[in-house]
């Protein structure tokens, strides 16, 4: 065999090797690439406490947990729904960074307005919730809460079995909201169809 052959055979053998390893690498760095990508889209790990427990909120994008979110339909309807003419306005203050810029304005319109007939009257109302169900399981959530609406007025009582849809946007948790969830709308059921929702 001439030396010639025997080095064109040694460097086509180069070739293959080289070749070989060039696939492999390309395949790696593919590989690399996606996991990358994925550690990327992962949506951020959140916990929350729970009755004195760290608890995971399960995310997926936007998605929020269900017990997550009927708690935090439970705390706004108590801040908003139940109240005395001495409490309302701290009770507002409190659920402030909860709301939209647009559910604030109506219900800080609606406090200014009635404020002098709820102090003259010592109107107060308490909302006693019965049951909490998720009617709209994607963003923005819907959320049913019904109970009992027992109103005292100038020493009158009342009771009358209510119904109510809370409108939440999941949004990113900050430290003035760390549940990360806002109350962008709230009417009662039978007039949902009048102000033309649908979910």
């Amino acid at each position: 065999m001439s030396e010639l052959v025997f080095n064109r055979m040694i460097l086509e053998k180069n070739n293959q090797t080289l070749m070989v390893l060039s696939i492999a690498l390309l395949t790696l760095s593919f590989i690399l690439a996606l996991g990358l990508m994925k550690a990327y889209q992962k949506p951020p790990l959140v916990v929350y406490v729970k009755d004195g427990e760290i608890a995971v909120l399960k995310t997926k994008g936007l998605a929020v947990d269900e017990p997550l979110l009927k708690d935090f339909a439970r705390y706004m309807a108590s801040q908003y729904l139940s109240f005395t003419a001495n409490s309302l306005s701290k009770q507002i203050d409190a659920i402030r960074p909860y709301l939209s810029g647009q559910v604030a304005a109506v219900i800080l319109n609606s406090f200014q307005e009635n404020q002098s007939i709820i102090q003259k009257d010592g109107i107060s109302q308490q909302f006693i919730i019965d049951n909490i169900t998720i009617t709209k399981p994607r963003n923005p959530f819907w959320v049913e809460v019904q109970g009992a609406r027992n109103i005292h007025a100038a020493g009158n009582d009342k009771a009358v079995a209510m119904t109510y849809v809370i409108e939440i946007k999941k949004i990113r948790a900050t430290e003035s909201n760390p549940y990360g969830l806002l109350m962008t709308d709230i009417i009662e059921k039978d007039k949902l169809s009048k102000k033309g929702k649908k979910t």
